[in-house]
């Protein structure tokens, strides 16, 4: 009898563990069946404790272990390597919490996707991430592989779903990433990174996840095409003019045939050589002038017909045979291999020529199904397992069609993961330093390389994980760099009573910038610290060099609005500006996607993408002078982040500059890509601790073709509370609801009368879609008779200009902010107006999201410290008890040496501590701004 497996029992109970061989068997493989590794013993935990239980007892033991769901997985993520041990989660799939009114459920991780739309469904609500499998899998391996589905293009994958997850890392050790109201106000954003990360970095065991509205209409197009190219370029069309479908699907003639002859038959032409799929959803107002929109676009590219379902049962019809098509691939062949691969909408064409010549090369039948709103194609080999040499021409063929993709300027994967599969094809799009930075991250959550061994960065590495975390290679500067970087003094306001392990000699700095840099770019400064300011990327990690030889203290900057931001810093040496890196790269409008120097402003970029009537929806505090770099390295959102989400949500690449002068490469430019691990999310909001933003690739939006603005005014802040969650209630789907002070609304020059709060209510969308908002917005609040006084901005961009640059203001000496449950707002914001001013005779700067739960207070006066750092110790009491958080984001320094600016980590504490250890390991970046080592 085996030890571990009675050691496993005696954890968890006898009934609760597998590990006979016969038992074994179905557990050798998920629904990729071309890897097979039988693992030691299988465990059913029923909780988070015995999870950590289970992963106790393994550490001891030093035995890996692989966190397995329902098994549909398709690239042999959930197998357990070298005799491993699977935990499987199925038995904890329980609903814990559905909460309607803040639009959120808290589950098991075991519970099936399907399950939790249909527990919603009564309360008008889903959960939106679809995979093919949602009826099977479940929302543990969705988190595991961010995991897309049919209607990601419009709504986002996994991770824009998952507000916090309880996760239990090797050695049992709990840990909760984000999950409370305030999870995206303070420090590393581990529960981005996490998501994705294919069960490498631990179990997640419970999930609070997003829920999103029911949309009010749909409208499902299906449209026939004689030819592939014709209906690739309809979908870059429909993309290009602005257009956001739900769903845009396409599948090729092998496929709709196969379909035709099964019990999924929609009724397509049988001589069709490509079909497309449209879903157009949200409000009914202008919905039938998009689907005209979508179906002339058709037509236009050659469309035959374009049929719009007449009913539910024929849209359900429709997608029953989409996703239903790769079941239907079985009646043309015994064994099929389905490949996942993302390539930019625009490339569409000549990825398909491409994928198909290698079919015929390798002398092999292909057939195309895949989502092509955003690039994601699903290739399916047909073969026979039973024919060696078919076998091996399949792999050579995979191959091709990866490298073909990856030529395309795409990825290895948009959704199914990297796992053991496509674990070689790793370096098509990483080099060996990328997939060196992302093992010494997974090393942080990991360090005894006992969970999920051998997955994701190739296998023969995965030896040398525990060296790769900790090592830092030097690199001898390029004699061909540029030396052109404008060196100035500085005269910073860090806290430097904590100095650093050596004295700063700030004449001997300059001289050894003037060694590196050209005299003329070189200045002497009063100050303590220098500032330079690279113009290319070659000179920023020439000066990083330089920076970690002499162990200088290094800030990253942007406009420098912002660096007051956190703790104290200390004992500054260096800052190194971005705001000479100001290149657009490059903007495709076909795909809406943009890569840009982190120097730009968004501002600037937001003008140039306005020639093709698209833009950046970010409004982060910003006067203008605020750089993308900036805004994605502190992570802020503003009033708008509800109808347009954070910044995590919009970046989709980017290149940093870590502390040993290298630079990293995370994500890419497609829309949808899980290959390698996310660290895009993980420095988004990182305050410039772990490395220099240098570059980033954005997913952009059209503009909209209307904005409308609506500001109701009354005396009682509590009317107006009432009053924008009726708007949420009635699904008018605004992109804000601001409330905002009497103080602020004169200063927006929004208040008739003084001492009148002002509830902003903004609407961005089609033409008809907004005036049908703003009509029955204006009916409801004057229909029930709450508000008597509203008034209707057309041209309303300048008053959210001004709301973003409020935090920016010189006299505001005092500025925080908070997060809580949206319900649990009003509450804390009659305590705020108690607890939160620090002068009864200061004016009362505010500014609250009513639909996300956000405040932020500024003042401009701070006459009792003492006062105001007991007021505000209550009120983040008060907020962290409601599962929020609340942030000092500027502060007179009595203040801020008397408070920590974040307030307590809570049990991530440590694996921040890890994290900022293996990528920056001698505190060179920012040193204290998220606190002691930091």
């Amino acid at each position: 009898m085996d030890k571990l497996a009675e050691n496993l029992r005696a954890a968890i109970g006898h009934e609760n563990v597998l590990a006979e061989a016969d038992e074994l068997l179905v557990y050798e493989c998920d629904g990729l069946p071309q890897h097979k590794y039988p693992p030691r013993a299988v465990v059913f935990p029923n909780s988070t404790e015995e999870v950590a239980e289970v992963l106790r007892v393994l550490e001891a033991e030093n035995v890996s272990f692989s966190p397995r769901g329902a098994g549909t997985g398709l690239s042999g993520g959930a197998l357990a390597v070298n005799r491993g041990v699977i935990v499987e989660l199925a038995r904890m799939r329980r609903l814990l919490k559905l909460d309607p009114e803040n639009n959120l459920a808290i589950v098991q991780t075991g519970m099936v996707n399907a399950q939790l739309s249909r527990a919603a469904a009564p309360y008008g609500l889903h959960y939106v991430p679809d995979p093919s499998s949602q009826m099977t899998c479940t929302i543990g391996g969705n988190i595991a592989e961010n995991a897309g589905g049919i209607h990601c293009l419009k709504y986002g994958m996994t991770v824009d779903h998952v507000l916090g997850a309880r996760v239990v890392l090797a050695g049992g050790e709990i840990v909760d990433l984000g999950g409370a109201a305030g999870a995206d106000l303070s420090g590393y954003d581990l529960l981005g990174v996490f998501v994705g990360s294919e069960g490498t970095f631990g179990i997640a065991t419970e999930a609070t996840l997003k829920l999103v509205p029911l949309p009010q209409s749909v409208r499902t197009l299906l449209a026939d095409f004689t030819n592939v190219d014709d209906a690739s370029r309809a979908v870059s069309a429909i993309i290009a003019a602005g257009l956001i479908p739900a769903a845009l699907e396409m599948v090729d003639g092998e496929t709709i045939r196969a379909v035709e002859q099964s019990v999924f038959a929609a009724g397509l032409p049988l001589d069709a050589e490509a079909a497309l799929l449209i879903e157009l959803d949200g409000l009914e107002a202008g919905l039938d002038a998009e689907a005209l929109q979508a179906e002339s676009l058709c037509r236009q590219h050659g469309a035959r017909s374009v049929r719009l379902a007449r009913d539910e049962k024929e849209r359900k019809k429709f997608w029953a045979a989409r996703k239903g098509a790769f079941g239907a691939m079985g009646r043309i062949s015994p064994d099929l291999m389905l490949q996942d691969a993302v390539v930019p909408r625009s490339r569409l064409p000549e990825a398909l020529a491409e994928i198909y010549r290698i079919g015929a090369k390798y002398r092999l039948l292909l057939a195309n199904l895949f989502h092509a709103g955003d690039g994601n194609l699903h290739p399916v080999i047909c073969f026979d397992s039973r024919d060696a040499d078919e076998v091996m021409r399949v792999r050579e063929a995979g191959r091709e069609i990866m490298e073909a993709c990856v030529r395309a300027g795409g990825t290895i994967t948009g959704e199914h993961g990297v796992g053991l599969d496509k674990s070689d094809y790793l370096p098509l799009i990483f080099s060996e330093y990328d997939m060196d930075v992302m093992l010494r991250v997974r090393a942080a959550f990991d360090p005894a390389g006992l969970c999920n061994p051998g997955k994701i960065i190739p296998t023969p590495r995965t030896c040398s994980e525990a060296k790769a975390a900790t090592r830092l290679a030097s690199v001898n500067p390029s004699p061909n760099t540029q030396r052109s970087l404008h060196v100035r003094s500085r005269q910073h306001q860090a806290n430097t009573t904590a100095p650093r392990s050596h004295s700063f000699d700030a004449g001997r700095a300059h001289s050894l910038l003037a060694n590196v840099l050209s005299e003329e770019n070189l200045s002497q400064g009063n100050g303590n610290a220098l500032e330079v300011s690279p113009a290319t990327v070659d000179e920023a990690c020439e000066v990083l060099r330089l920076a970690a030889r002499e162990r200088w203290a290094v800030v990253p900057a942007g406009a420098g609005t912002w660096l007051e931001m956190g703790n104290a810093l200390r004992d500054v040496n260096l800052f190194i500006s971005t705001k000479r890196l100001r290149r657009i790269v490059e903007h495709e409008p076909a795909d809406l996607v943009a890569t840009a120097e982190a120097g730009l402003t968004l501002r600037e970029l937001n003008t140039e993408l306005g020639s093709h009537n698209q833009w950046l929806p970010l409004d982060p505090p910003d006067d203008g002078s605020a750089t993308i770099g900036g805004v994605v390295a502190t992570g802020s959102g503003g009033a708008q982040r509800f109808g347009y989400g954070m910044p995590r949500a919009s970046v989709i690449g980017m290149r940093v500059a870590l502390a040993d002068g290298r630079v990293v490469k995370a994500g890419g430019r497609v829309v949808k890509n899980v290959a390698g691990y996310d660290l895009c999310k993980l420095f988004t909001g990182s305050y410039g601790t772990l490395g220099i933003i240098l570059e980033l690739t954005f997913k952009l939006r059209p503009r909209p073709q209307r904005t409308v603005t609506i500001a109701a005014s009354a005396p009682e802040a509590s009317s107006l509370f009432r009053a924008g969650r009726m708007i949420l209630g009635a699904r008018l789907l605004p992109v804000a609801i601001e409330l905002v002070s009497d103080s602020v609304a004169e200063k927006l020059s929004l208040a008739d009368r003084h001492g009148q709060s002002t509830l902003l209510i903004r609407y961005a969308g089609t033409i008809p879609a907004v005036e049908f908002q703003a009509e029955q917005t204006l009916k409801l609040l004057r229909g029930e008779g709450m508000i008597a006084q509203c008034r209707v901005f057309e041209d309303d961009a300048e008053y959210w200009r001004e709301l973003a640059a409020l935090p920016l203001a010189e006299a505001n000496q005092l500025i925080w902010r908070a997060q809580v449950w949206p319900t649990d707002l009003p509450a804390f914001f009659d305590l705020a107006q108690i607890k939160g001013r620090p002068s009864e005779r200061a004016p009362a700067f505010w500014h609250t999201g009513v639909a996300d739960g956000r405040l932020r207070l500024m003042s401009n006066s701070a006459e009792d410290a003492r006062k105001c750092v007991a007021s505000l110790k209550e009120l983040r009491q008060s907020v962290q008890r409601a599962g929020g958080a609340l942030v000092i984001e500027r502060a007179p320094d009595e203040i801020k040496s008397s408070l920590d600016a974040w307030g307590d980590f809570g049990n991530k504490e440590p694996l921040m501590l890890r994290v900022k250890e293996k990528l920056d390991p001698n505190n060179m970046f920012s040193p204290g701004r998220f606190g002691t080592g930091i």
